[in-house]
Parts: C-alpha cells; sequence; structure tokens
C-alpha cells in the first residue's frame, strides 16, 4: 500500500485528518507511489496562517543570513542531485 504524504504546518509534519487522497502515480507504470492529501479546510487554514507568521518573521531576517540560507539550499540540492533526478523522472514517467 502507498503512503500517505504528510504535511508542513507551522515546521511540523502531520498526517492529515482527510479522509479524501490525490494518488501520485508513475506515468510510465501506473504504480501508485504515494497518496496525497486532499487537505480539511481547517489544516488549509492552519497552514495560511503559519505562512503569514513566518513571513512576518523573515522579513526581518538580514539579506546577507538569507543569502547564506538560499546558499545552503543551492548545497543540498548539489549533495542531493541524484536522489532527486531518481523522484522527478519517476513522477514525470521518464
Amino acid at each position: 500500500m502507498s503512503k500517505a504524504i504528510p504535511q508542513l504546518i507551522e515546521g511540523e509534519w502531520r498526517a492529515s485528518r482527510t479522509r479524501e487522497f490525490i494518488e501520485i502515480t508513475d506515468p510510465a507504470t501506473q504504480e501508485v507511489l504515494a497518496l496525497a492529501p486532499k487537505a480539511t479546510a481547517e489544516e488549509i487554514e492552519a497552514a495560511i496562517a503559519s505562512a503569514k507568521a513566518a513571513f512576518l518573521g523573515w522579513r526581518e531576517v538580514p539579506v546577507s543570513d538569507r543569502a547564506r540560507l538560499m546558499l545552503r539550499y543551492q548545497h543540498l540540492l548539489k549533495e542531493h542531485h541524484d536522489e532527486l533526478a531518481e523522484i522527478l523522472a519517476k513522477e514525470t514517467g521518464k
């Protein structure tokens, strides 16, 4: 059975309370790779409120710190290049 993808809300990974999911399939094989939750209205509102609160703090972060964080992100993308390519290949069926 495929695994349900958790939602990241308020900096925490949470299982959705929904009973409705969207199947994420490999187009080449039709294999179900994961189940994405159709978030509830409450989960959506919590995510929006969390994003608004996070932005208030983020806009106060100095540009040099933001740049350092983005460079770290770039480093992680390069470090995990092969893993990410494999995931994207499955998702697009290539």
